[in-house]
């Protein structure tokens, strides 16, 4: 079941239309073309992997010899993740959107915080790896630094990572708050399916 708001009275605060069971024509009304949903969880799936083995595999292992694969992977992923988040913001504004759903404003604000924190991981990524030397290490023109916890950068790199694994927490549950206790169908609007490209 989905619970919608009139699109013509979205933007003034839009009026709840309540529960429906739309058929597969007007289900696609409902969702993202599959192009932004595509987009959408592969840059999830690739930015919790970038959280997860940043935090807990790369900032744990010595800065030997051994790490510089690793560090070339997390700054190529990083990379590719800031270029998927540029991707999805450009979609969302060529795509027609589905009808909002209620606290629509709150998902705008929350979707734009995870777009800013990962663009500017990405920005602190590249800087800390030209200003440290690990960019020269990885590039195989230069060792690695012993370490690069004196730098500035690494803590600005490591709070931002802080700041997006909370957002990505809040994410997920205000998306599973939505559908498993408001009920209005919110993940519908990404789950895959047939609908327009």
């Amino acid at each position: 079941m989905l619970c919608y708001q009139d699109p013509a009275l979205a933007g003034g605060g839009g009026a709840k239309i309540g529960h429906r069971n739309p058929g597969t024509h007007t289900m696609n009304r409902f969702r993202y073309a599959t192009s932004q949903i595509a987009v959408h969880w592969l840059a999830a799936a690739l930015i919790v992997f970038l959280l997860v083995t940043g935090t807990f595999v790369l900032a744990e292992m010595p800065n030997t010899a051994d790490k510089t694969g690793n560090f070339r992977m997390h700054m190529i992923l990083g990379a590719l993740a800031a270029v998927l988040v540029v991707v999805r913001v450009l979609l969302r504004r060529v795509k027609p959107r589905p009808p909002a759903v209620v606290a629509e404003k709150w998902a705008h604000l929350g979707h734009m915080g995870l777009n800013v924190l990962v663009l500017l991981l990405a920005m602190s990524g590249v800087a800390l790896s030209l200003q440290s030397g690990v960019l020269a290490a990885v590039l195989g023109s230069a060792p690695l630094p012993e370490s690069l916890d004196g730098w500035t950068l690494r803590k600005v790199h490591g709070l931002l990572t802080r700041l997006l694994m909370a957002l990505v927490a809040v994410h997920v549950l205000a998306a599973l708050y939505h559908q498993w206790v408001v009920k209005d169908g919110l993940l519908l609007r990404m789950r895959p399916g047939k609908h327009q490209a």
